[in-house]
C-alpha cells in the first residue's frame, strides 16, 4: 500500500511538472480573469491561465466577442446575453455600410474599460490623451514611449518593467489600446513547443480586441447556422485576441490579407491559433501606460 501511495504521488508530482513548466510565471488576476471571458473557448492562453493558476474562467461567449467601431460595454452589450445584441451603423466608412445591421461587440477601449470596470477600477482616458498628454509623462504614467529620452529597453527586457493589466497605446494611422498579460514563458511555452517563436518566449504578449486573420470568417459562418437571429446581421474582420509586439514582421511564417489588413502570424497550438505580431514599431506614437 505504502509503495503504491509513494508511486501515486511520484506520478502526479511527474505530470505537474508536464502541466505547469518551471519557467510558468502567470499568476491569478482579476484583470485577467475579466479580460480571458471574452475570448473564445478552448483558447489557448485561456486554457493555460487556468491550468497554471488553478482559476475557473469559462469563456462566455464560444467564439470570443467580435470588434465592432463605438462598442462600449454598455447596457446594450449585454442585454441579450447569452445571445449578442445588434446594431444599426449610423454611417458609411471602410468597414461599415450605413443602415447594415452588425453584431454588436466591443471596439478596442471598450474592451479595455470593460475588464476594468468588472474589476471596479475606474475607466482610462481617451487614446489620444494617454499618448500624447504631457501630464501623464510628468506623472509617471507613461513606462516608455515615443519621445526621445524615453525609450524602450530591448523587447526581452520589458517584462522587467511591465505588470499585467499595463497598456499599450499606439497609433499606426489609428489609434489602439492593448493589455499586456504576460509573456509566451509566463504561459508555459518552450522552444520545443513553439520553435519558430524560441528567441521571442520573452517578448510582450497582448489582449485586445481588433483586427484578426480569422474572426471575419469565423463570425460568417456563425451567422449562417444562426439565421433567425442573425441572419440580416453583418460582421468585420476582428475580436478579442492575443498578440506578441516586437517580433519582425519578415519572421512570420504565415502572411494573409484579409479585408484591408496584412496579418502577419505563428500557428500554435497544434496550428489550432494564429498568434498575430502587433507591429509597433511601425506606430508613429506610442506608450506603455500604467494607470
Amino acid at each position: 500500500m505504502k509503495k503504491a501511495l509513494i508511486f501515486v504521488i511520484s506520478f502526479l508530482l511527474l505530470a505537474s511538472c508536464i502541466v505547469f513548466p518551471a519557467s510558468a510565471q502567470v499568476e491569478k488576476s482579476p484583470l485577467l480573469d475579466a479580460a480571458f471571458s471574452l475570448i473564445e473557448k478552448d483558447n489557448i492562453f485561456l486554457r493555460r491561465y487556468n491550468e497554471i493558476t488553478g482559476s475557473e474562467v469559462e469563456a462566455m461567449f464560444e467564439h470570443g466577442v467580435p470588434y465592432i467601431f463605438g462598442g462600449k460595454g454598455d447596457d446594450l452589450f449585454l442585454s441579450q446575453y447569452p445571445n449578442f445584441s445588434k446594431r444599426k451603423c449610423w454611417e458609411t466608412t471602410k468597414f461599415y455600410r450605413k443602415n447594415s445591421v452588425y453584431i454588436y461587440g466591443l471596439d478596442c477601449s471598450g474592451y479595455t474599460n470593460w475588464i476594468r470596470r468588472q474589476v471596479g477600477l475606474t475607466e482610462h482616458d481617451s487614446l489620444s490623451n494617454m499618448i500624447l498628454k504631457y501630464e501623464y509623462e510628468r506623472n509617471g504614467n507613461h513606462l516608455f514611449n515615443h519621445r526621445k529620452g524615453h525609450e524602450m529597453p530591448p523587447y526581452n527586457e520589458l517584462k522587467d518593467h511591465l505588470i499585467v493589466g499595463d497598456f499599450l497605446v499606439a497609433k499606426n494611422g489609428a489609434r489602439h489600446i492593448m493589455m499586456y498579460i504576460g509573456t509566451l514563458n509566463d504561459y508555459g511555452f518552450t522552444a520545443e513547443e513553439v520553435p519558430e517563436l524560441a528567441e521571442y518566449l520573452d517578448y510582450p504578449l497582448v489582449i485586445h480586441c481588433g483586427p484578426s486573420p480569422v474572426y471575419g470568417k469565423v463570425y460568417e459562418q456563425f451567422i449562417a447556422e444562426n439565421p433567425e437571429l442573425y441572419g440580416n446581421c453583418k460582421t468585420t474582420n476582428g475580436g478579442v485576441e492575443v498578440s506578441i509586439i516586437g517580433v519582425p514582421l519578415e519572421k512570420a511564417p504565415i502572411t494573409e490579407h484579409v479585408q484591408i489588413d496584412d496579418f502577419y502570424y505563428f500557428m500554435i497550438d497544434d496550428g489550432n491559433y494564429p498568434l498575430t505580431i502587433w507591429d509597433l514599431p511601425s506606430c508613429t506614437s506610442f506608450c506603455w501606460f500604467r494607470m
